[in-house]
């Protein structure tokens, strides 16, 4: 009989990035005191002094390379008690500038470079150098005094710096928005993180997903004697700049699965749930007023339970009846290869098997956004059966767009779908073909600038903006 005992769970190995979190929580704590404080003078030598304190460091400097190795001081922190300006400078230098001159500094491969070096009172200490990107000008910070057996003697503590000194310069000193951009570089160039900051990454990316809101984007009905408003779609929006909040799609796509469910459950709520506010506040409750909402969403999601039961809940609350609901999949976004840890050997098949049963279960509608930019959209075309296909406004930028929008509506035809059916997305005055040579090719509804910005309200066609568009369409006016 066996003498191993064996036990139901078993614990991750340690990671390398676990010392250095006391580090960046130290960086953010200091940085938040700095903000708190409300204190806008000198920022770029408070910046350093953070990481001087955080990393008990001696003396932490910014050099700029004015050219031919004219290397200068552009930002300093304070000096350590036991460092005297004169001599303990002069020694860096010493060390530093031979160091400067090399090429192996600003080593893509490396985040930085060290050396050993005895102070003048025989205490064995290490400097480090990190080379920190400039669209101008070379630049390095020079972090001195560590201990010579310090874990900071590590590319991680390089790539740390580097994040924070230049997420400080480059955006609002925003801590949380630093902390996530730290963590994020963290997981790009090493590929994974501690659990803890994994969970750490969740926590912001949930707290700043809680304060994005939802504007609507109008679908146009193209037709010089029918235009009216069809649809709509639900777009993000960051509510201090009032634009999409790039950096949460890009952190979703960065870390996967998790991020992206929870940003795509999240969207689904908040935009069913405002347009139903809006719809009450234009006094659009008959179901003859009622045009359908467009919610992005990511294949990864839709093969998830947690996604499911959120779409569930939705139309269980009649916060939006089935028929006015689509779904739209992103062609940019491959569909799911893997399913509970095992790879699927048709993922095509199992992600409409998939679609089915939201179809069947909750009688809503799919469509396909992005079409033509990205993973086989002709397979996932004939695989899908979307209600509707949106054309991405970057080939309207390709010769001869014409001929290509035209091969999309076969297409579409060729897979049981009326080709008017084909949305061009991106449509405003810039695009070079007219929206008579659109309608000439039979696209049959348009969306973008042209038709209405992105609003937090819904609205009818105002009776300006069809005489505008109307006129585009009759007199073969190119935008």
């Amino acid at each position: 009989m066996s003498d191993v005992i064996l036990h139901s769970q078993a614990s991750y190995l340690h990671n390398f990035l676990e010392p250095y979190e006391f580090f960046i929580n130290s960086l953010i704590t200091r940085l938040t005191d700095f903000v708190n404080n409300n204190s806008t003078n000198d920022v770029a030598n408070r910046i350093l002094e953070i990481i001087q304190y955080s990393s008990s460091a001696d003396l932490v400097f910014v050099l700029r390379d004015r050219g031919q190795n004219n290397w200068v001081v552009k930002s300093q922190s304070n000096l350590a008690e036991d460092i005297e300006l004169d001599t303990d400078i002069q020694t860096f230098k010493s060390i530093i500038f031979p160091i400067l001159s090399e090429k192996s500094v600003f080593n893509p491969s490396h985040h930085g470079s060290y050396k050993i070096y005895e102070t003048k009172n025989g205490i064995i200490k290490a400097l480090v150098i990190i080379p920190l990107q400039s669209p101008h000008k070379a630049e390095v910070m020079v972090v001195c005094g560590l201990k010579q057996d310090s874990y900071f003697l590590e590319d991680a503590f390089g790539r740390i710096i580097s994040s924070f000194y230049q997420s400080c310069q480059k955006m609002p000193l925003q801590p949380a928005l630093i902390e996530a951009t730290i963590i994020d570089d963290l997981k790009r160039d090493f590929g994974f993180v501690s659990t803890s900051l994994h969970q750490k990454r969740f926590q912001l990316f949930r707290e700043r997903l809680q304060r994005m809101i939802v504007f609507f984007e109008p679908v146009l009905h193209l037709d010089a004697e029918d235009l009216f408003i069809s649809g709509w779609e639900a777009l993000a929006r960051n509510p201090d700049t009032l634009i999409a909040p790039s950096d949460l799609f890009a952190a979703a796509e960065l870390w996967q699965h998790d991020f992206i469910v929870e940003l795509d459950r999240y969207f689904l709520i908040v935009a069913t749930k405002t347009y139903l506010e809006a719809r009450q506040k234009a006094k659009q409750n008959r179901s003859h007023e009622i045009v359908p909402l467009s919610v992005n969403v990511y294949p990864e999601s839709l093969m998830q339970t947690a996604y499911f039961e959120t779409v569930h809940q939705i139309l269980k609350n009649k916060v939006i009846s089935p028929r006015n609901l689509i779904l739209e999949i992103s062609e940019k976004a491959e569909v799911p290869h893997f399913q509970d840890g095992i790879r699927l050997k048709y993922p095509l098949k199992v992600f409409k098997t998939k679609l089915l049963e939201y179809v069947h279960k909750f009688q809503i509608r799919f469509a396909i956004d992005d079409f033509g930019v990205g993973y086989s959209s002709v397979s996932r075309l004939a695989g899908l059966n979307p209600c509707h296909v949106k054309i991405d406004r970057e080939i309207l930028h390709h010769q001869p767009n014409d001929i290509i929008i035209r091969f999309v509506h076969e297409l579409v035809g060729a897979n049981n779908l009326n080709p008017s059916n084909v949305i061009v997305e991106g449509v405003d005055e810039t695009i070079p073909i007219s929206l008579q040579r659109l309608k000439e090719i039979g696209v049959s509804y348009i969306q973008g600038h042209i038709v209405g910005k992105p609003e937090p309200e819904i609205y009818r066609l105002s009776f300006e903006k069809a005489e505008f568009l109307r006129k585009l369409l009759l007199e073969n006016k190119s935008l």
